[in-house]
């Protein structure tokens, strides 16, 4: 408004300065000079001039008058800039993107055996990789997310993990669907290349095969309010029971059970502990499975039983966590088979390590194994292993881990490996353990 009544103010000055010329001025051009006579050669006199003067004035007023009314009337210009904005939601698209991590584990092995050979069964001494994994993980919507871990290796590729988990079911309560590493003890639901060692432990391996249990079904996590405890959650899992070496494998048809209790007590500000209990139950018996005649065969009902007790403490003090701690960590595990001479498998094994943080980028380290042979008549045999091991992280993408391995056999044999390997990671979930 103040910009609109600076243009008329002066708008008005000018005209009425313009009206002043005019007033003292001499006649225009129009008219004919003073010393030149008229048509009649009559020369005008001094008040015929001043009342034409009078006159122009009157009309250059009316005009100011016309033109005032007009700029009245005329739309109020704004001084301020209008800025126009031009937006596209093509790159915001990467957005809908998942989250996207590669690990590459390379490692090179060396064998002595107790015959004085270089390999060890399907064991060779050499460099190899052992697995290249793709991992993604994205937000679905407010209430879930998914994780998906594909493994790729020289002898074919493999769905490791592929889930969706609700995070708030109820107040505390997780729910996750899909194929997933299974909640038996702790190290089981790590990945390889986020171990404190090379391998799980023989107590994993021995009784599931190489890989651990992964199994498909849905997982139910709850924290429950601190009884007896700092703090308590509970998980029960309902899995398809595909192991083949506990449960069913291919022909399953009865589902596994899995309940477990984590405790944790805070033993002081640097210190923890954690007890797990874990229980487990399902079927070995094979239904639908196709006889070397064709017949259809459906075995009678056989249960698989495991009990399963972890313990860890930790420490790291509060001001020194990245450069300070130590754990110490222990496992247990025991398995009952039927078998379908009516006859059962006990089978127990049990592992027990500790790791030392020197500093910010070295760990120290040592494992060991205690397991049975997963056979019938195993009563009082046992295998034995040692593992001394050192960890040097040279960025928070690379780590090198270097260790030996020492098995004794419960028959008096002794393998020696020397372990060299390389784990090269990128992207936000660069080196997650599950």
């Amino acid at each position: 408004m103040l910009h609109r009544d600076w243009r008329h103010g002066a708008f008005v000055l000018g005209a009425l300065g313009a009206a002043l010329l005019i007033s003292t001025s001499p006649a225009s051009a129009a008219d004919p000079p003073e010393d030149a006579p008229d048509a009649e050669g009559v020369e005008p006199s001094a008040g015929a001039a001043a009342a034409a003067n009078a006159a122009r004035i009157e009309a250059l007023e009316l005009t100011i008058l016309r033109l005032q009314a007009a700029q009245e009337d005329a739309p109020e210009e704004s001084s301020e800039v209008e800025l126009k904005a031009y937006s596209g939601g093509q790159r915001a698209l990467q957005a809908l993107n998942p989250e996207i991590s590669a690990v590459s584990d390379f490692f090179a092995r060396y064998i002595h055996s107790e015959t004085g050979k270089d390999y060890i069964g399907g064991e060779r001494s050499g460099g190899f990789l052992r697995v290249m994994g793709l991992h993604l993980q994205a937000n679905l919507d407010p209430f879930s997310f998914t994780k998906i871990t594909a493994a790729f290796s020289p002898t074919g590729a493999a769905i490791g993990e592929a889930y969706v988990t609700w995070t708030s079911v109820f107040p505390g309560v997780s729910l996750t669907a899909g194929r997933f590493r299974q909640q038996l003890g702790v190290v089981n639901r790590w990945h390889k290349h986020g171990l404190d060692q090379f391998d799980h432990p023989p107590m994993i391996t021995v009784p599931f095969g190489g890989g651990g249990l992964t199994q498909t079904g849905v997982s139910l996590h709850a924290t429950l309010p601190p009884v007896w405890s700092d703090g308590l959650e509970l998980t029960l899992e309902v899995t398809n029971g595909s192991n083949e070496a506990a449960f069913s494998g291919a022909f399953f048809s009865v589902p596994s059970g899995l309940l477990r209790l984590q405790n944790y007590w805070d033993l002081s500000d640097d210190t923890y502990l954690e007890l797990g209990l874990t229980g487990m139950l399902g079927a070995n018996n094979q239904r639908g499975l196709v006889g070397g005649s064709g017949e259809v065969i459906d075995e009678a009902l056989r249960g698989t039983y495991i009990g399963g007790l972890d313990l860890t403490v930790n420490w790291e003090p509060l001001e020194r966590s990245k450069y300070h701690h130590f754990t110490w960590r222990s496992e247990l595990l025991y398995l009952v088979k039927e078998l379908e001479d009516d006859t059962q498998l006990t089978w127990m094994g049990a592992y027990s390590y500790v790791e030392y943080k020197l500093d910010r980028s070295w760990l120290v380290g040592l494992r060991g194994d205690a397991t049975q042979p997963l056979a019938v008549d195993n009563s009082g045999q046992w295998d034995f292993g040692a593992t001394p091991y050192i960890t040097w992280w040279q960025s928070p993408w690379v780590r090198l881990h270097l260790e030996y391995q020492a098995r004794f056999a419960d028959g008096g044999d002794i393998d020696h490996r020397v372990i060299l390997q390389l784990v090269a990671a990128v992207g936000p979930h660069k080196h997650e353990r599950y």
